[in-house]
């Protein structure tokens, strides 16, 4: 016959791992953190301070004459322009596995991106979509963002292939530009 007192430790024991298991910090993996803030920028619902945790599909914003600097786990800088929305949907950084993934999604504003140690892993797979292309990042720097009344990209370093259902584009060369229709992807 079993005693009460192993009975309840195990129960308690059950317990304690279910609430860990379950709890919203669990849930939550911290991908990065603010690096440099001006003026007005939110990281969810918080207002972002150098420091600020950010986390898998945190919903990263900033306000009129804002930039938001993020650095993620690897290295990998992500800078926001004014009036910027960028949602985090996937981060993966397992250098012990040689793999690394991002998915940015972007609705508004300008953004630069520069990736970090991400790049150096033998699978990798790094996109950033936007209402009016995607662009496949391969160690890349490179600006996006509303200029002169439409949409553009230009490369600083690497490589990055933009692409909508206009065609696509591989820009290789820094300097290299290309103009984004400003039809919606479906």
């Amino acid at each position: 016959m079993m005693s009460a007192a192993p009975a309840l430790l195990r129960l308690l024991t059950i317990i304690w791992f279910l609430l860990v298991l379950y709890s919203p910090a669990a849930a939550a993996q911290t991908v990065g953190s603010v690096t440099r803030v001006q003026n007005h920028a939110q990281i969810g619902a918080k207002t972002a301070v150098v420091g600020t945790p950010v986390q898998m599909s945190d919903a990263l914003r900033t306000g009129a004459n804002a930039r938001l600097q993020i650095t993620f786990r690897d290295g990998t800088l992500l800078t926001l322009g004014e009036n910027a929305r960028v949602v985090i949907d996937r981060y993966v950084f397992n250098p012990d596995q040689s793999t690394g993934a991002m998915a940015l999604k972007t609705t508004t504003g300008a953004m630069r991106f520069a990736t970090g140690r991400l790049n150096q892993m033998r699978n990798k797979d790094i996109t950033v979509s936007t209402p009016y292309a995607a662009l496949a990042v391969r160690g890349t720097e490179f600006w996006m963002g509303p200029i002169d009344g439409h949409h553009g990209a230009l490369l600083l370093k690497g490589k990055v292939r933009v692409s909508n259902q206009g065609g696509a584009v591989t820009l290789s060369e820094p300097g290299q530009g290309t103009d984004i229709r400003r039809r919606r992807r479906k």
